[in-house]
C-alpha cells in the first residue's frame, strides 16, 4: 500500500492560498541551481539564469506573479529569434522588462563558431535592443557580437547602472575577424557604478586597442579580471584608478610587462587586495631578452600587501627570494611555470627559507604548476613537500602535461 506524500494530499485551494512570500521562496528553490557550476558570469561574479522556472508560471494562477518575477530576474537571450520574442513580449507587458536584473546576451553557440559573419550584424543589433529594453539591469554578460554593432552597443551599456559587467570570449577560437574590434574602445565601458569588471577578449595579435587614458577618475571596482592583450599603460591606469578599493584581481597576458611601471601600479592595490592572480605567459622571442638578474615585479612589492590571502604568479615574475618576501597574512600560494626561464633545479635558497624557523610566514597551501625537472625532479619535489609539511602546509604539484607527456599530483 503506497503512502501519499504531503504534496499529493495538497488541494488546489491550499496551493492557491499560499502567501506570496512563500510561493516566491518555492520558486527560488525550484531553480536548477548547481552551486559549483553557475551558468552565467565570469571569474569573480557568477550567477544562474532562471529559465528553469518557466514551466511553473502557468501551473497555478495564484503562483504566476511570484514565478514570473523569479523567471525574469535573471535571463539569457541567445540568437535573433529569442531576442524577437522577448522584445514582442515586453512591448506588450513593459513591467516584465522592469523585472530583469541579470542578463546574458549572445548570438548562440552555433553562430559563435562560424567564420562567416553574414547576418550577425543584424542579429547583434536585436540583442542590443534587448539590453536597451531592460532599465533596471545590474549584471550584464555580453558574449561576442558583430564588431559593426559597437557604436550602438556602447551608448546602450553606458546608459545602465550596472554593478557587474562581463565581456566574454567566443566559445571556440577562430581567426575570423567579425567580432575582433567589438571592444577596441573597451574603456568606454568604465561605468562609475561598476564594482566588478571582467574583460576576456580574444588574443588577436593585430588588434589595436584604445590609446592610454590618463587621469582616470577613481573607480569603485572591487573585482577586476583582464585576459586580453591590452596595452600595459591601459592596465596601469585601471589599477591606479581602482587601487584603493580592489579586493580581487586577475591579470593574464601573453607577453612580459615592463617591471618598474607594473610594480608601481600593482602597489596601488596593496592595502585592499585579498586575492591576486598575475600570470604572464610570454613568447619565446620575448624570453630571449629575459634578464634573470633584474629584480622581478613581485620582489619589489610583496611585503606591501597587508591583506593578501591568495597569490597566483608566474615564475618569471618572482625570484629565489620569494618565501622571504611573502606577507605573513598569505595563506595560499600558486606558482605557474610557463617557461624554462623561471626556477630550475633544486632551489636551495627557497628551500632554506621554508625550513628557517625564524621566517614568519603562515602558508597553508603551496601549489605548483610546472615541469618536475624545473623543481629538481621527484627528489626536489619531495624535499619541498617535507619542508611545507613541517610548517603545517600542503604541497600540491601539478606537472605540465605539455612538457612532460603526463600529468600527476604529488602531495
Amino acid at each position: 500500500m503506497s503512502v501519499a506524500s504531503p504534496l499529493d494530499r495538497a488541494t488546489p485551494s491550499r496551493a492557491q492560498n499560499l502567501p506570496y512570500t512563500a510561493v516566491l521562496e518555492v520558486m527560488r528553490a525550484a531553480r536548477d541551481n548547481d552551486y559549483d557550476e553557475y551558468s552565467a558570469g565570469g571569474r569573480f561574479v557568477r550567477w544562474d539564469t532562471n529559465e528553469s522556472v518557466a514551466p511553473y508560471v502557468p501551473l497555478c494562477r495564484a503562483w504566476e506573479p511570484a514565478a514570473t518575477l523569479v523567471l525574469y530576474q535573471s535571463l539569457s537571450i541567445f540568437g535573433a529569434d529569442r531576442a524577437d520574442k522577448f522584445l514582442v513580449t515586453v512591448a506588450e507587458k513593459p513591467e516584465l522588462a522592469d523585472m530583469v536584473r541579470k542578463l546574458v546576451v549572445g548570438l548562440g553557440d552555433d553562430v559563435e563558431g562560424m567564420d562567416d559573419g553574414n547576418g550577425q550584424a543584424a542579429d547583434s543589433i536585436k540583442l542590443i535592443q534587448v539590453i536597451a529594453a531592460c532599465p533596471n539591469l545590474t549584471h550584464l554578460q555580453i558574449r561576442p557580437l558583430h564588431a559593426s554593432s559597437r557604436s550602438v552597443l556602447l551608448p546602450v551599456v553606458r546608459s545602465k547602472s550596472l554593478v557587474a559587467l562581463v565581456c566574454a570570449p567566443r566559445l571556440a577560437r577562430s581567426e575570423s575577424s567579425w567580432d575582433q574590434m567589438l571592444y577596441s574602445a573597451n574603456f568606454d565601458l568604465l561605468l562609475p557604478t561598476l564594482t566588478s569588471l571582467e574583460l576576456d577578449i580574444p588574443l588577436f595579435p593585430q588588434t589595436t586597442f584604445s590609446p592610454r587614458i590618463r587621469h582616470l577618475a577613481p573607480l569603485p571596482l572591487t573585482r577586476l579580471a583582464v585576459h586580453a592583450e591590452l596595452r600595459p599603460e591601459c592596465v596601469w591606469d585601471l589599477l591606479e584608478a581602482a587601487g584603493s578599493t580592489l579586493e580581487h584581481v586577475y591579470l593574464y597576458f601573453e607577453h612580459l610587462l615592463p617591471i618598474k611601471e607594473t610594480a608601481e601600479a600593482l602597489a596601488k592595490t596593496a592595502t585592499s587586495v585579498q586575492t591576486l592572480e598575475f600570470l604572464s605567459n610570454p613568447t619565446i622571442d620575448e624570453l630571449e631578452d629575459f634578464d634573470p638578474d633584474v629584480e622581478p615585479t613581485f620582489d619589489r612589492i610583496l611585503p606591501l600587501f597587508k591583506n593578501l590571502r591568495f597569490l597566483a604568479v608566474s615564475t618569471t615574475d618572482i625570484s629565489n627570494n620569494l618565501f622571504r618576501l611573502l606577507p605573513p597574512c598569505l595563506k595560499s600560494l600558486r606558482l605557474h611555470g610557463y617557461s624554462t626561464r623561471g626556477l630550475v633545479g633544486i632551489n636551495f635558497e627557497m628551500l632554506n627559507a621554508l625550513v628557517d624557523p625564524g621566517l614568519e610566514i603562515h602558508l597553508e597551501e603551496l601549489s605548483v604548476f610546472d615541469t618536475a625537472e624545473a623543481w629538481g625532479g621527484q627528489r626536489g619535489i619531495a624535499l619541498f613537500g617535507r619542508a611545507c609539511a613541517a610548517r603545517g602546509a600542503r604541497l600540491t604539484f601539478l606537472e605540465d602535461p605539455e612538457d612532460s607527456g603526463e600529468s600527476e599530483e604529488t602531495e
